[in-house]
């Protein structure tokens, strides 16, 4: 399954509130009705159809937006083989299965809150596509956003038309106010898309789906349509100065970012100036650790040495004690020899004196 494609808009310039401008009824076909010239509002639904139209030449359509308008007429005269509306409304659709190239419709706010209603209408569009066609489903966003909880409403969405088709792209539809510089002789039109980008949140959300495993379409490029004359708009002062406080704030918040992100740096800067502190710090520690170590190290073997000097020293003095014993004993053992010649000599002479009175 595809996951929806990235951010894209098809932009539809449309004049504020109080200018002319009129949003499609609630639970409508999200289509405007047909104007008169001049009158300064939007036309039926020009934009969608003009998204429409690259996708339809050379197709077959199932048209159930607008019931055989200018929208279909509009596809007809862009290639497409046939633009057809169904016979009569609601469902089942009156269209064989696998018969259609392309479905474009729009679902009403009733449906898209409806499970029921809306499962049973997109299954209807799936029957009648074939495996690798696409459907383009258009949904007035104020719908889907009260059926939202905690998501966006390109997810939801997604989500929706997910439960029936394999791959999906979620295209925003945005209201905005444009001016146009038309350069005489010129054929291209340049549009600043990042201009484009302050419309604001979406009138409609687009859905391209297909039952297909991968994208059957190309989106190469976002879609700015003109939907009508601007009638000379000028900004009033309360716009004007709305801007200029608009200005005034962003400037200030930029002021303020600048100011945060001096600070950061200063902090930055002091942190690195600790980290270096440190990192001398631990060196510095690292080095005298492995001075201690080598002097403990040094110190346990100079210990072992004078234990082995110990060591020697006792068995030298027990040896010396031993021999002193033995010593002691001799010298006795001489003394009793000399006593005893003593006493020897000492009857020698007794007896020669006794020899010599004779």
């Amino acid at each position: 399954m595809s996951r929806p494609h990235p951010d894209r808009k098809t932009a539809e310039t449309a004049p504020v509130q109080g200018q002319g401008g009129t949003a499609p009824p609630a639970g409508g076909t999200g289509h405007e009705a047909i104007q008169g010239p001049g009158q300064g509002k939007p036309p039926w639904g020009l934009s969608f159809y003009l998204f429409v139209e690259p996708f339809a030449a050379g197709k077959i359509v199932v048209d159930l937006s607008a019931g055989g308008g200018p929208g279909s007429e509009l596809l007809r005269r862009s290639g497409a083989v046939q633009v057809l509306s169904p016979d009569k409304p609601g469902l089942p659709l009156s269209f064989p299965d696998g018969g259609a190239d392309l479905v474009i419709c729009a679902l009403a706010a009733d449906i898209v809150t409806d499970d029921a209603q809306r499962a049973a209408f997109l299954a209807e569009i799936h029957r009648i596509l074939r495996h690798e066609g696409m459907a383009i489903v258009r949904v007035v966003a104020q719908a889907l956003r009260g059926a939202a909880a905690g998501i966006s409403l390109r997810a939801m969405l997604a989500d929706m038309v997910l439960e029936h088709f394999a791959t999906v792209d979620i295209v925003e539809e945005t209201p905005f106010l444009a001016v146009s510089y038309f350069a005489p002789g010129s054929d291209d039109l340049a549009v600043s898309e990042a201009m484009a980008r302050v419309g604001g949140q979406p009138s409609h959300l687009i859905a391209l789906c297909t039952a297909a495993p991968e994208r059957t379409w190309q989106l190469t490029e976002s879609l700015l349509v003109p939907t009508g004359p601007g009638g000379g708009v000028e900004a009033g002062e309360g716009e004007l100065a709305a801007w200029r406080a608009e200005v005034e704030r962003l400037t200030a918040a930029n002021l303020e970012v600048a100011r945060e992100r001096d600070n950061l740096r200063e902090r930055q800067m002091i942190v690195e100036d600790r980290a270096e502190r440190l990192a001398k710090t631990v060196l510095t520690l690292r080095k005298d650790v492995e001075r201690y170590l080598r002097q403990m190290s040094d110190d346990a073997a100079g210990r072992e040495l004078l234990l082995l000097e110990r060591d020697q020293l006792r068995r030298r003095l027990t040896a010396i004690e031993s021999e002193m014993v033995s010593g002691s004993r001799e010298i006795d053992r001489q003394k009793a020899m000399v006593q005893a010649l003593r006493k020897e000599v000492a009857r020698l002479r007794a007896a020669r004196g006794e020899r010599d009175t004779e």
